[in-house]
Formats: C-alpha cells, structure tokens, sequence
C-alpha cells in the first residue's frame, strides 16, 4: 500500500509543478543550434539590426557636428579680434 501512496503523492507533486510557469504571452526560446529563419519586418534580430544602424548613425552626425564646432571654434580662438577700446585707424 506505501509504494502506491508515495506513486500517486509523486504524481500529484509532478502535475502541480507543471502548472506553475509565466502567463501571458511566452517568447519564443533561442534556438539550441543553428539561426531560425527570419519571421519578417518585426523579427526582433531585424528591429536590433536597425536600432544598431539607427544609433551608428546618429552618433557619427553627432561626431561630426563636434568636429564642425571644434574647428569653428579653433578658428575663432586663431582670428584676431579688434578690442573694443581701440580706434579704427583714419
């Protein structure tokens, strides 16, 4: 009669166990070799690949934007400008 008991006690632990996990919507698991095909336009392998691209993007016309005030700014800083004390010569 025991082992039948701890048979069933086992089976009950087993099946309540297999009920907890997420809810909702599940995310499909990476694959264990290989790359899976890609689903389309919101494959999130195609939506990081823009980000990335996005991102390169914007930080090299913000590189280049510091390169143009740098140089603006050295250039400025190079030019002699009249004090405004002096007179203009007649």
């Amino acid at each position: 009669m025991r082992p039948i008991q701890t048979f069933l006690g086992l089976g009950f632990l087993a099946l309540s166990l297999s009920a907890c996990g997420l809810r909702g919507e599940l995310a499909r698991p990476t694959p264990a070799w290989g790359n899976p095909p890609l689903e389309g336009p919101n494959d999130p392998r195609v939506l990081k690949e823009k980000a990335d691209k996005q991102a390169a993007e914007d930080k090299r016309k913000a590189d280049q934007r510091a390169k143009e005030n740098a140089e603006r700014d050295a250039a400025a800083a190079a030019s002699p400008t009249p004090s405004p004390s002096a007179t203009p010569p007649k």
